[in-house]
């Protein structure tokens, strides 16, 4: 009995890891951070403020979702995207027309364009945490990672 309970327990584990269901998050450092958001096209100016923006959102955690909160409202990935306006939850849909989990994974490219659509309409004071905690204070000091070649 005990090695049938065990060989259930094994295989559970072995099919949510298969699924992608017990995936270990990837939490970026400042410069991993800034590579990415290079690669997606963020100007080096404001590099600071978008990872200010990414470790107060989310401690750089590219598969944190949270939530509810309001009506039923969840935020998903590195920049914490939020179900109610931008992407919709088990489909496609929102003004980044996109499902929410798609933002909950690994590759953040297709966050930072969601990120700049958000940034472009609203601004940086579209997330809060940037505003109480990165708006007219010290910003992610990036000197000394290296630039793209």
């Amino acid at each position: 009995m005990k090695y049938g309970l065990q060989t259930k327990t094994s295989t559970l584990i072995i099919l949510l890891l298969s699924c992608g269901i017990l995936t270990k998050a990837k939490i970026l450092n400042e410069c991993e951070a800034m590579r990415e958001l290079q690669r997606g096209g963020i100007s080096r100016t404001f590099m600071s403020n978008w990872i200010c923006l990414m470790k107060n959102e989310s401690g750089m955690n590219t598969q944190l979702i949270t939530g509810p909160k309001g009506a039923s409202n969840y935020y998903y990935g590195i920049f914490q995207i939020s179900s109610s306006k931008w992407c919709t939850r088990g489909r496609v849909g929102g003004i980044c027309n996109k499902r929410c989990e798609d933002f909950a994974n690994d590759d953040i490219q297709d966050d930072i364009v969601c990120a700049k659509k958000i940034s472009n309409m609203d601004g940086f004071k579209a997330w809060n945490e940037w505003t109480k905690k990165c708006k007219n204070k010290p910003l992610p000091n990036i000197r000394n990672c290296q630039r793209r070649r």
